[in-house]
């Protein structure tokens, strides 16, 4: 589910957003927003769960079709990308990513709600070039590819710490 986005005036679009916003604006570009839910997983050992594509490192979740909330989405997209099975926690926060797809050739206003996840289990393959790993937060928070993805990672306090 994809709408235009209203704001034609980027510069003035972030400075009402409740939010961070990640990616360089192109200026003159109609950006199409795509609301989505994404996962900061962690298995037992605390490790992060990351998913590996030929296009780079990702949190597993995704875009949400008709109908579907954030975490509804961010759920069904780690089941369908690699399998992952998961127990979803509590909102992380929202971040905007401003992106090009280039074979689509649009550019695309990510609206990720991120949400924590306890690691369940794997059932499945998942997608043929998806490969789930398992990262530190520290290794996670370099490798992703998506400046939001790495700021969720960062909201995301591991277990048993009471502090950032």
């Amino acid at each position: 589910m994809a709408t235009r986005d209203p704001a034609s005036d980027e510069g003035e679009a972030q400075a009402r957003l409740p939010f961070p916003q990640f990616g360089a604006v192109v200026p003159g570009a109609e950006y199409v927003l795509r609301p989505g839910g994404y996962l900061v997983v962690r298995n037992a050992r605390g490790e992060i769960a990351v998913v590996s594509s030929p296009r780079g490192y990702f949190l597993p979740g995704g875009g949400q079709e008709a109908g579907e909330s954030p975490a509804e989405a961010a759920v069904r997209e780690a089941g369908e990308e690699c399998g992952l099975r998961v127990r979803l926690g509590e909102p992380l926060g929202t971040a905007d990513q401003l992106v090009y797809h280039t074979v689509e050739d649009k550019h695309y206003r990510k609206r990720c709600v991120f949400f924590t996840a306890d690691f369940v289990g794997c059932e499945g393959d998942g997608e043929p070039d998806h490969q789930l790993l398992w990262m530190r937060a520290e290794e996670a928070v370099t490798r992703l590819r998506h400046g939001s993805q790495a700021w969720a990672v960062g909201q995301a306090r591991p277990r048993g710490r009471n502090g950032p």
